[in-house]
């Protein structure tokens, strides 16, 4: 008998089609007693002909054991887990007929409604630049490009100093992580050493942009740290002298009797 305490289900379907790749999935249950259900579309398209290719794969804990193949015509167990499964679909003979006709009812379907939406939609991402791991002494440090909320999945990222490319084998790039909301982020790392008057640049290139968008990035000396600081706290100094003066103000203004026009019964 299998405990249903911590059990989960994670049903996932994909369409990719020529390189655009689109998914939507529920939030993760724990990794063990997982269960999973993955139904692939696969369209071919030539010209203004289409075929659809279906894969419908079951998941136990985290590995395939039994999967329905549009091409094939019936289930077959991938492990020795999914044959009794496979025997028993296979046996149903109207419901075998449904999963045969699925890769045109649901694939074609689905692909009519979700490629024209995606092949459109363009999300312009959000660039930041943080510095982290900076070492004073020998002024080294680690450039983190962050490059957030943007759709189409396809990016290109260079890190430039002063305008020209930095070398590639300084530069590390993660993959590419989904939001969750139909967008991507991705974070690009630079180590070098942060020398006063260079320029940084983050450049993005991609398709919600009309040309590459380059966010510049230059280091700080001291001095100019010093001055943002004492700026910083001239300002709060200057609130907390002048609030207990407002406060009185309003005060005073509260309390005081506005003269009424002359005749009006009070």
């Amino acid at each position: 008998m299998v405990s249903l305490l911590g059990f989960g289900v994670l049903l996932v379907t994909a369409v990719t089609v020529e390189g655009l790749s689109l998914q939507a999935k529920s939030v993760e249950p724990p990794e063990h007693f997982l269960y999973q259900s993955r139904a692939e579309c696969h369209i071919a398209t030539n010209g203004t002909q289409r075929e659809a290719h279906l894969l419908d794969r079951y998941f136990w804990d985290r590995q395939e054991y039994v999967r329905f193949d549009s091409r094939v015509g019936e289930f077959r167990a991938v492990t020795e887990l999914g044959e009794p499964d496979a025997r028993l679909w296979n046996s149903l003979k109207d419901f075998l007929e449904i999963k045969r006709h699925e890769a045109d009812s649901a694939c074609l379907h689905n692909f009519d409604i979700s490629v024209p939406f995606a092949s459109k939609r363009r999300v312009q991402p959000v660039v930041t630049i943080t510095l982290t791991d900076y070492d004073r002494s020998s002024q080294n440090g680690m450039l983190v490009c962050n490059v957030d909320g943007f759709f189409p999945l396809e990016i290109e990222i260079k890190w430039l100093r002063n305008g020209k490319e930095e070398d590639p084998h300084k530069v590390v790039t993660t993959d590419v992580m989904e939001n969750g909301d139909w967008t991507y982020q991705i974070h690009v790392m630079l180590e070098t050493q942060l020398m006063h008057g260079d320029v940084f640049g983050c450049q993005v290139e991609h398709a919600s942009f009309k040309g590459p968008v380059t966010v510049q990035w230059e280091p700080q000396t001291d001095s100019a740290r010093s001055k943002k600081w004492t700026g910083v706290v001239g300002i709060v100094l200057g609130l907390v002298f002048l609030l207990p003066g407002l406060i009185l103000y309003l005060k005073n203004k509260k309390g005081r009797a506005i003269p009424q026009p002359g005749g009006l019964i009070s």
